[in-house]
Formats: structure tokens, sequence, C-alpha cells
């Protein structure tokens, strides 16, 4: 196995590790373990999905994954920057025996002259990998220059040092050891000794599922992706109510999902990193205090005496997004929902299924638009906020601010708690209760309008088209009122 011991740094060169690194020209992706991306405590970002083919398989499986940026230390002492999928586990134990050379001394007087990536083991013993460099930087790593040993096993050389590499004439009886890969079928397992934490007890004829489990580095399979959104979907229905023409749904709570915690002092203390901000800037702060209090006003949010609670608790950190204009200035404020008190500790979007992806092909959506003689485009005026969250839910999205902006000290006399009574966007089950929603609503109506809008919507964008005017001023008129419905409205109507 290609292996090299080498220091693992953050990017800001503050945490260090020592670990031995796993050259893998198979794996296209680079992956490090969980517990040396917090060792490290690198920085994160946001989950991505990955598709991984396995040995002997012909379809591939979606895993959900972050990634990380850590420099490598160079044998010249220089770092190299990579990025990695960070994953729970990357192998078991690897088990490092001695390697049997033919012409040892010659060996010897070879490495005298060489800087050696990895020890030699002289005793059989097993060591963990907490990365796996794929081939993604494989070829930045590893140089074209090789020496041959004996038939079979080479010197490597790399920017990590020579790394030994290849096979010997090593033949071991002892066929009680464990293995990485294992037969489906059959009587015989492979005798190559790399893997030592498969159960000493399997059986003749293992499970094939235990393999694609390692080689899925420890994470589960599309079956279980697919069980989480077929449980976010039936909770979805259990609960939707719709009342006073309007929809109320519940949050798709993860089944046996930590506690959220009520993390208020984090809320706090983002609220005054925000009002330093804009202390020197009022008229920005009053834009951030008319859109709460018109949203207010709309019964988009409400008030929450701070002794009142309903089931779990939680704060929303929030802040502002401006983008200068023309003319005006764009502004709004955005909620964050992945906030953590703790690494350790769940934010709330770790609590909530993300829910099945509901949007159409925007690829189908575009072609069908081009057919149409006259292409019709709206959208649905601040969609997440028309559908109504249930009372028992509302308390995970509270958020504070100020309650007088004539003095904008940032103390607990002067904090007003407000809570979501619509869902907000930010949480990352707020896009499938939107798209369920709406699917529910239109397929409530037996017509080809409702038909043809369920298929020519994107998230709260609507692009379709008729063949004739008339037709245009029909879909318009019923299109507007299976909305107006449920209290939506399409609006900026453009023909083209």
């Amino acid at each position: 196995m290609q292996t090299s011991r080498t220091e693992i740094w953050d990017t800001e060169g503050l945490n260090k590790e020592n670990v031995r690194i796993l050259l893998d020209s198979g794996s296209q992706r680079t992956y490090i373990t969980e517990r040396l991306a917090t060792s490290l405590n690198l920085k994160r970002t946001k989950e991505q999905e990955i598709r991984l083919v396995t040995f002997g398989s012909d379809k591939s499986k979606v895993i959900k994954t972050m990634s990380t940026k850590l420099n490598v230390r160079l044998k010249d002492g220089h770092d190299y920057t990579i990025t990695a999928n960070i994953v729970p586990t990357i192998t078991g134990s690897i088990q490092r025996k001695p390697v049997r050379i033919s012409d040892r001394d010659n060996f010897r007087s070879l490495i005298k002259n060489l800087s050696l990536a990895d020890d030699i083991p002289t005793e059989e013993y097993t060591d963990s990998i907490e990365l796996l460099l794929g081939n993604d930087y494989y070829l930045d790593i590893v140089l074209g220059h090789k020496i041959e040993i004996q038939p079979g096993l080479y010197l490597l050389s790399s920017k990590l040092d020579w790394i030994l590499s290849g096979r010997t004439n090593e033949i071991d009886d002892n066929a009680s050891d464990t293995n990485l890969l294992i037969l489906s079928y059959g009587n015989s397992i492979t005798k190559t000794q790399v893997f030592t934490n498969v159960v000493k007890c399997v059986p003749n004829t293992p499970d094939i599922e235990d393999f694609w489990n390692i080689e899925t580095i420890g994470l589960k399979d599309t079956t279980n992706v697919r069980s989480e959104d077929d449980q976010a979907m039936e909770d979805f229905k259990e609960n939707l109510v719709f009342k006073d023409n309007r929809y109320h749904v519940t949050w798709p709570w993860k089944i046996d999902h930590q506690e959220v915690p009520e993390n208020r002092p984090l809320a706090f203390g983002r609220l005054k990193s925000l009002v330093s901000r804009f202390k020197d800037k009022p008229d920005v702060l009053q834009k951030y205090d008319s859109l709460i209090q018109d949203q207010l006003e709309k019964g988009i949010i409400e008030k929450v005496p701070t002794s009142k609670k309903n089931g779990l608790t939680h704060y929303l950190p929030h802040h502002a997004v401006i983008k200068p204009g023309k003319s005006t200035i764009k502004f709004r404020i955005v909620y964050d929902a992945s906030a953590k008190t703790k690494i350790e500790n769940s934010s709330l979007n770790d609590c909530l299924y993300r829910g099945p992806v509901l949007l159409n092909d925007l690829c189908g959506i575009l072609l069908r638009f081009r057919v149409h003689t006259i292409g019709i485009v709206s959208d649905i005026e601040k969609a997440f906020l028309q559908i109504r969250l249930q009372k028992d839910q509302r308390d995970v999205t509270r958020f504070l601010w100020l309650k007088d902006l004539e003095n904008p000290e940032v103390t607990q006399n002067q904090i007003q708690v407000y809570r979501f009574c619509r869902v907000p966007f930010g949480v990352v089950s707020s896009p499938f209760l939107l798209r369920a929603t709406i699917d529910y609503h239109l397929d409530s109506y037996n017509n080809d309008v409702a038909k043809q809008l369920k298929q020519d919507i994107y998230m709260d964008n609507v692009v379709t088209g008729t063949d004739t005017i008339d037709a245009a001023k029909d879909l318009y008129t019923m299109s507007k009122g299976i909305f107006e419905d449920a209290s939506m409205n399409l609006r900026e109507w453009a023909l083209i």
C-alpha cells in the first residue's frame, strides 16, 4: 500500500497532527476522518451530495458529506493545500507486516541515500488511516521516477519522499487473519493481509453488503436517504391542515433527533455584533426595524412573552444582506438555522429532514416554454411566508430584536422576542415544505390549468405559456384564482 507519514495543518497554521496518509489513485476524491477534522478545528463548507460506484456494482450510491480545506507538509517544507470530504471513517485498521526483500543488504545500502515517506515495519502491527489522498491530487504528489527493488516491488518518488509500493513474493499460510476484500460466494477468502478490523467470525459465504459499507467509507447508501425522504413526506401529509384559507404545516423532525439547544446567548451575542456594525448607519437599522415591524403587522411574525414556552425553544441568529441598486438599496434579513453553540451541539437544521427534492426538471420547463407561441412568466409573492406554521412549531423560530431604536443599546431590558408564524426562508426544510404544499394544493383541482401549473413551476416561479391570446387570458384568470384560494398571490405577470 502506498502510505506516507507527514504533518497535517489547518489552513491558518494553528493546529497540526502527524498522521499516516494512504495514497489511492482508485478513489476519485480525497477523504479525511471526522476525528482528524475536529482535532485540527477545520472549517467546514455546506453539506453536499456525492455519488460513489463501489467494486462489483453498476449502480452509483449517493452519500451526503461536508468538505474542508487543509495543508499537507511536503518534504521540501512547503505546505500543499487540498480539499477533502469529511467522513466518519475511511477504513478499518491497516495491518503493516515486515516486507521480505530478497537482497536486503543492497536495499539497506540504497535507502541510506534516500529519504523514505514511511517507515518499513520490522514487526507486525496495526495502524489507522485518517487521510486518503485520492486521484484528484495523486498525480500532483507522486512523481514519475521509480526504482525497482525486486520484481513487482518499487520505490516511487514523490513530494512526500520515496514511497515503497508493490507486491512481494511473500506467502502467508495463516488464513485466520481477517481482510477487507471479502468474496461474495465460495469458500476461499483472499490472503492479501491489509485490513484487520472485520469481525473474525465472518462466515464462509459473507454478506457482500459488508463490503459495500466499507467501500462507501462508513456512510449509509441511498436506501436510507430515500427512507428519510419518505418519512418527511409522510409527516407532511399527516400533519397538514387547511384553515382560514391558508395551509398550516409542521417541521419534518428527524426520528430520535437530538434536542435543539435553547441558544439565546448565541443569538444575543450575534445581535450585539449586528447593532455594533451598523451603529454609525442609523438608516440601515431603521430599514431593518421597518421590515420587522411590517412582518409583525402582516402576521408573519408575532411577539413572544419571555415567560411563554410551547414545546422546544430555539433562537435564530440573523444578519442583513444589502445589495446596492441603481435607484434603491435591496435589503433583506437572513436567518441562520445552522448556527451552533458548540461544534458537538445540534443546530435546528441538524434536527430536521431536508425532505425530497420536488423541483421539476429545469431543462424540461425551458423546452416546453419555447414551444408555446405566447410565453408567460410569473412568481408567487413571498411564497415561503404564505405557509403558516402550526402553533406548537413556532418556538424553534424565535429571534431577538430591539424594542427602541432611539436607544440602540443591546441589553436584556432592550430585547424583544419574536417568532415566526409562517415558514421562514433559511431553514433546511423550507423548500420542501413550500413545494409539497403547492403540489398538494394543485392536486386538489381536477383541471388542465392546475396540471399545467404543476409541471411548469420551479420553486416559486411559473414559466409556462399558451398558443392564443384568449387562452392566455383564461390561464391568467384561473391561475390567479387557484392560488388566491390558498392566500397566495401570483404577481409580476409577463407575456413574451
